[in-house]
């Protein structure tokens, strides 16, 4: 068992912890609906419309990613229907059942104030950390990762359940991104070791305890796998999710790693880094080890490191799951100051203590009203637009809503239009199919040596002849305008040269803004 439980915190606290957590839910799920969807999350959101709507992944639509993220953005739109705010809806939920396991983790580690403590606190920071953070792939597989560490922290009356849980919500985490398969390796490998060096109690030899975290992770492959065999579509997602990763995507990095590195814990998250810190160091005191929970946490952290650099493109998103831990150390710090405090003989020793720890609490409740204040611009915006998502990408809420209807008025159902960038919200609101499945930018990194650069480059002139769009829809940083005619800005553009060729003079631009440019077929 757990050497050292942090004895009970003030009723008071407990309940102004929960009362802040209850009244955050409705401010902050109505924040959250007001800030837009990555780009990423749009073309998720337009690929999990078009699965509903009959059309694969991967030999319907093209992307390199594993399909966890797209089936949970699929599930979004089945509950709330094709919304600009669906996935942040969902995402919403899980977040409130991520931040009540954090609680568990930490009550199962026997933190008394941390555990309540996370509960208004993480949902605010994630909420507020920017739509290329919050709802992005990697903090929703740690988010997933930190429910198994609650799961394995399960006493042995529920071993072989939580165990299998435990399994599986790994899997889904791996299915999200797969640059976190080490973790069950780390797992397997902890619950391989000695009972002495853990010193957590198990009921089950470690072979069962294994293997039923490896059938819990088996279970949901088995399910994506056998689903892609009843579609079809496994040798499509070979070719992308492997061959064209293995082959163009994992090339040099766009950004230094080592600078986002820097500017994400020693910028953005500064005070989150030094309290994240602080915590670790007190749980260490507090057990006099490296208890089983610890050492899941620095295992997580290990994991969220080595995905990072596998990744190897220096997003700073691709550090979203360094956030929960952070905040769970936060809350970690504050325990463990409280507690040390609370404990501590009377003199300059408690007294330095308690400094310590009102400092500590307004540093964090600076930094979180901090980001708070930062994100008031999407309420307000609320007056004009309604629950509509504010849109980037040099769009306006009028741009987008003109947009959609001119495709909708345009356009019969059947109809398939172009959309070439990362506007995607546009089809996704209009509700049209794209002409061909290559619908992200990302497949220009491939070159004639590509082994499927003229099967894929074929294909795509074929369905733009057979479909002939009437709309086509051109991001602005992707193209310039020297009269009536666009040019790629890059060069090294196959599928950009191929749409523009293909357009010749059959379009005209009806529509332009800081956005791009929107092209209609001229008539016959």
């Amino acid at each position: 068992m757990i050497d050292r439980i942090s004895p009970p915190a003030p009723t008071l606290a407990r309940r102004g912890l929960v009362l802040a957590w209850l009244a955050s839910i409705p401010f902050l799920g109505v924040l959250y609906l007001k800030i837009p969807p990555s780009p990423d999350q749009m073309q998720f959101d337009y690929m999990a419309w078009l699965a509903t709507q009959g059309v694969p992944y991967y030999s319907g639509t093209f992307d390199m990613n594993w399909p966890g993220g797209m089936i949970l953005q699929e599930i979004a739109i089945r509950l709330f229907g094709p919304r600009a705010y669906s996935w942040h809806l969902a995402d919403f939920l899980m977040l409130q059942a991520v931040t009540l396991a954090m609680a568990l983790f930490l009550h199962r580690a026997r933190f008394d104030l941390a555990r309540f403590i996370v509960l208004p606190l993480y949902p605010t920071l994630y909420v507020t950390s920017g739509y290329w953070m919050a709802g992005q792939r990697d903090v929703i597989a740690v988010g997933l990762l930190l429910c198994a560490c609650a799961a394995m922290l399960a006493g042995p009356r529920h071993e072989r359940r939580s165990f299998l849980i435990a399994g599986m919500l790994t899997a889904c985490a791996v299915l999200v991104r797969p640059t976190y398969l080490s973790v069950l390796a780390g797992l397997i490998i902890l619950e391989a070791a000695p009972r002495a060096w853990v010193g957590i109690a198990r009921k089950h030899e470690a072979g069962a305890r294994i293997g039923l975290l490896a059938a819990g992770f088996l279970l949901p492959f088995a399910v994506v796998v056998g689903a892609g065999v009843w579609i079809g579509n496994l040798d499509d997602w070979y070719q992308q999710s492997v061959v064209f990763t293995s082959l163009v995507y994992l090339d040099k990095p766009p950004l230094d790693p080592m600078a986002t590195l820097r500017a994400t814990f020693f910028g953005a998250w500064h005070w989150l880094t030094f309290c994240a810190t602080v915590g670790l160091f007190l749980w260490v005191r507090r057990d006099s080890r490296l208890s089983y929970p610890a050492m899941l946490v620095i295992g997580l952290c290990a994991a969220i490191a080595l995905s990072y650099f596998a990744q190897n493109k220096g997003f700073g998103y691709h550090l979203g799951g360094a956030l929960p831990v952070l905040i769970l150390l936060t809350a970690v710090a504050v325990d463990g100051l409280a507690t040390w405090a609370r404990t501590a003989r009377a003199g300059p020793a408690r007294t330095a203590l308690r400094l310590a720890l009102v400092l500590t609490v307004l540093l964090v409740c600076a930094g979180t009203f901090k980001k708070l204040w930062g994100e008031r611009h999407y309420l307000a915006d609320i007056a004009a637009h309604g629950m509509t998502p504010v849109p980037h990408s040099g769009m306006t809420g009028s741009d987008q809503a003109r947009l959609v209807a001119m495709i909708k008025a345009g356009t019969g159902a059947d109809d398939r239009i172009v959309q070439y960038g990362t506007l995607y919200q546009i089809p996704y609101l209009a509700g049209r199919q794209p002409s061909h499945r290559f619908i992200t930018p990302a497949v220009e990194l491939m070159t004639r040596d590509f082994p499927l650069y003229t099967a894929w480059m074929g294909e795509i002139a074929e369905s733009l002849h057979r479909t002939q769009p009437p709309f086509v829809l051109i991001e602005h940083e992707a193209v310039e305008r020297t009269g009536d005619v666009l040019r790629p800005r890059k060069p090294a553009t196959p599928v950009l040269t191929a749409l523009l060729d293909y357009v010749g003079t059959d379009y005209s631009i009806v529509m332009q803004g800081d956005y791009g440019f929107l092209l209609k077929r001229n008539a016959d």
